[in-house]
């Protein structure tokens, strides 16, 4: 048996497993580390300390600093079949309520027991943009890549959207472009009307 994974069943000729330490897209850290300290951890390990604690710039572990702690006895850090289960719990504890994708992001709740950095384990991209009860929110670009934007305590609805850098401009162009091809046509039009008669 794989260790930290429960036997379903069968279904037509596969086995189903069900992962008992599953950690959801979206959850809080109480800890973090900078990325100096982390790019001195061993590449072996980088996975599993990103299950212990955030990595953070210089720029966000100043702002932060006062909600999250730093993590310390790094270099004592035991990487355990144990351990790691009890990161994944840990992380599932401090995780949102609900996640739901749809065509142009995701949203997600959760309930903070006080003002949190909520990571999510998506890719950043700048063509995301982002609310957190409605109000526009700093997306942070952390942990290799990945974002993270600030909730205060309490109930928060946080929501990302995606639109493709520069589509905007892209339509913008093109609405130009079919405006300066319908006075072209309508000119043409014209010309060719008066030349008939």
């Amino acid at each position: 048996q794989m260790p930290g994974w429960e036997y379903v069943g069968t279904r037509n000729g596969f086995d189903i497993w069900e992962n008992q330490y599953f950690i959801p897209v979206g959850f809080c850290y109480d800890s973090y580390i900078t990325r100096e300290e982390y790019d001195q951890v061993p590449e072996d390990d980088r996975n599993l300390l990103l299950l212990k604690t955030m990595v953070l710039d210089d720029e966000q572990a100043l702002r932060y600093g006062d909600i999250l702690n730093h993590f310390e006895g790094l270099n004592s850090v035991s990487y355990t079949e144990s351990g790691y289960f009890a990161d994944c719990l840990a992380r599932r504890s401090m995780s949102c309520s609900s996640f739901e994708r749809d065509n142009s992001g995701f949203t997600a709740t959760i309930q903070a027991d006080k003002d949190r950095l909520v990571f999510f384990s998506v890719p950043y991209d700048d063509g995301f943009s982002a609310t957190v009860n409605g109000e526009e929110a700093e997306i942070w670009k952390v942990d290799n890549g990945l974002m993270a934007v600030l909730a205060p305590a309490g109930y928060s609805e946080i929501v990302f959207t995606y639109r493709t850098p520069g589509f905007a401009p892209a339509c913008a162009v093109t609405a130009a472009a079919w405006g300066v091809y319908a006075v072209y046509a309508v000119a043409l039009w014209r010309r060719r009307r008066l030349t008939a008669r």
